[in-house]
């Protein structure tokens, strides 16, 4: 057993292990279900239209939101031959589509009566886990002083990524929390809500608030949004230990298995756990080399529809046709823009990653790769000794192959995993990888807003693109993988999105037994 309490061990080892990794032999009947329930809870349900911000906050971030008609492809693209599957959709991708997180909402009038509730993403309702205001509670814990209305907390049900991807499954986690950190705070703003991204907290205060016991299931993040201005309370509020006495509903059975307690991604999670200080200092994000620049393209103006009602990704690749400049340079800055985190320095842009760029058929620009600059909106090609192409011969799987023979650009978020533990500790590859996730996930609802397709393959992170990068030889590495490029005239997936001005009953009532 390691007993090292280095900040930064825990992520070394695992790193150490990430880079060996095995092909996993897959036992599906140990898949959990892909959704949690508090099946005897008091229910609410949801409006499907924007009057309810909570419903339709809710419904963009985790429900279901398109009907998905797919053809069984192998992973070089080929159909199986098997009957088509008809599947119901999410707002936001996930690893595998396995949709490990899930979400808990501290909230009161006027959107639901105050109470502890856990979302249902099938039926579109909130679940009562506990009564009684959470909400001053609930941010107490996440620090910063922000006032809210309502506080949105991640948790991560461990089982439901690791079945299939062993400890890899943590990174996926870790990263799909930061997709949807940027799908909620897309949606908050369409609402007009303030909202704020919390990833440094008390992590064991927040789960026992939430009844969860960290192992099977745990709070990676949070959100506080609010109407402006916040509102007050009225009355003096529960104490959290007064909260934590109250009954809690039971959750379905059977639980989900924990984390393998002697993994590395474990380890990796206890330590990522520990408190760390609360530093105001910016973290040294990485920088472009020192070499000469060109602009990055004037980028197009965007629509103001944010893409997530006609996100997908496609299985097929993309068309191999060329990809308008101005179009990469609005999604290279949308990717790199500004957000709200208690993680210092994000309100300019990304604190502990810097993006790259591969351009394989952009007008206008070379096919190589480069380092963005937000900044100064500029590029700076990389010291690298191999040619673009070489990407390619990487450890790829089939279905990224196929991706990249037609792909316009790929966007690649990189950060060295361990430069913040002396400060952040072990927790800072949480955090990074968090961010990582934020910008493929602004980069693709961008990319979708504009017309484009846009997909993430994380295996297309590895040793092979970080020579591509001129990384290999520096603390630096490729952390995610968004392939874009113009989207396929036809092929094998079909999706047609579930409006939300629907009616709320199963059948009219005259005609109900």
């Amino acid at each position: 057993m390691h007993t090292t309490t280095a900040p930064g061990a825990a992520t070394s080892r695992y790193l150490a292990a990430m880079r060996n990794r095995r092909p996993l032999d897959i036992d599906w009947a140990a898949a959990p279900t892909r959704h949690k329930r508090y099946p005897r809870a008091e229910r609410v349900p949801l409006p499907w239209n924007a009057a309810h911000p909570l419903g339709e906050l809710l419904r963009h971030l985790l429900g279901l939101t398109r009907i998905v008609w797919s053809h069984h492809l192998g992973d070089g693209g080929r159909p199986l031959g098997r009957p088509p599957m008809l599947l119901a959709g999410r707002p936001a991708p996930s690893g595998g589509g396995l949709y490990p997180v899930e979400a808990y909402v501290a909230a009161g009038e006027p959107h639901v009566p105050a109470a502890l509730y856990h979302y249902d993403p099938v039926h579109h309702v909130v679940e009562r886990v506990r009564g009684g205001d959470h909400v001053p509670a609930l941010a107490g814990l996440l620090g910063g002083g922000d006032r809210a209305d309502v506080v949105v907390v991640l948790s991560a049900v461990f089982w439901r990524s690791m079945f299939k991807y062993g400890d890899f499954g943590y990174r996926l986690v870790c990263q799909e929390t930061g997709v949807l950190i940027a799908q909620a705070l897309a949606v908050a703003e369409r609402l007009g809500l303030e909202g704020g991204a919390h990833l440094r907290f008390a992590d064991g205060e927040v789960d026992r608030l939430l009844g969860l016991d960290g192992a099977r299931e745990a709070a990676l993040a949070a959100l506080t949004l609010s109407h402006p201005p916040a509102k007050h309370p009225q009355s003096e509020p529960p104490s959290l230990d007064e909260l934590v006495a109250r009954p809690t509903a039971e959750e379905s059975r059977p639980l989900p298995r924990p984390m393998p307690a002697g993994g590395l991604a474990a380890a990796l999670h206890r330590a990522c756990t520990l408190a760390a200080p609360r530093s105001s200092d910016r973290p040294a994000s990485p920088r472009p080399p020192a070499r000469a620049a060109r602009p990055a393209p004037e980028p197009a103006p965007m629509p103001p529809e944010a893409g997530m009602e006609r996100r997908a990704s496609p299985l097929a690749g993309c068309r191999p046709v060329p990809l308008a400049g101005d179009a990469l340079g609005a999604v290279l800055r949308a990717a790199c823009a500004g957000y709200p985190s208690d993680l210092p320095g994000t309100a300019k842009g990304p604190a502990t990653t810097a993006l790259c760029l591969l351009s394989l058929r952009v007008d206008g620009l070379p096919r190589a790769a480069y380092w963005y600059d937000p900044a100064g909106h500029t590029l700076h090609e990389p010291p690298a000794t191999i040619p673009v192409d070489a990407v390619t011969t990487g450890p790829l799987l089939p279905n990224t192959q196929v991706a990249l023979r037609g792909a316009a650009a790929v966007l690649i978020p990189v950060g060295d995993p361990v430069a913040g533990a002396p400060a952040f500790g072990d927790r800072w590859y949480r955090m990074q990888q968090m961010e990582a996730g934020l910008i493929v996930q602004r980069a693709a609802l961008a990319a979708t807003a504009l017309g484009l397709a846009a997909r993430i393959h994380s295996d297309g992170a590895n040793e092979t693109t970080d020579e591509v990068l001129g990384l290999a030889a520096s603390p630096l590495r490729s952390l995610s993988f968004l392939v874009m490029g113009t989207p396929p005239t036809g092929g094998p997936l079909v999706t047609r999105p579930i409006h939300g001005l629907v009616s709320q009953e199963v059948m009219p009532p005259d005609r109900q037994a």
